[in-house]
């Protein structure tokens, strides 16, 4: 009974970690973002469609390891829309084994065309 409660609490643990505790990389602006740096967009398929950027490769988070082929061994930076999808996507991609330079929060109510110029 002790050990099943212990591997409960560890479990709880590490999912509220892996979700909650900040990663330890550079929250960005598009004004630092360089040619050298692939973008991931890691939203739903639904908020990226709506406000989709021209130079960033749509991957939500859940389709990191099935589409991780697709993706430049380059410096990357994540776009979401909160710090928990930001978090999750920059964890996964380290976890590929990525160089993950940053991430980009986008505000729901701006659209990607407006709020991030990209070339």
């Amino acid at each position: 009974m002790l050990l099943l409660m212990i591997l409960t609490i560890s479990l709880l643990s590490y999912t509220l970690y892996y979700r909650y505790a900040p990663v330890r990389v550079k929250r960005l602006n598009e004004k630092t973002l360089n040619d050298a740096q692939v973008i991931i967009d890691v939203r739903d398929y639904q908020e990226s469609y709506k406000s989709s950027c021209d130079q960033t490769l749509a991957i939500p988070c859940g389709y990191l390891k099935r589409h991780a082929h697709e993706i430049p061994a380059e410096q990357i930076v994540v776009l979401g829309n909160s710090a928990v999808e930001c978090n999750v996507g920059v964890r996964q991609l380290r976890g590929l084994g990525f160089n993950v330079v940053g991430y980009i929060r986008m505000e729901r109510n701006n659209p990607c065309k407006k709020s991030l110029s990209m070339g």
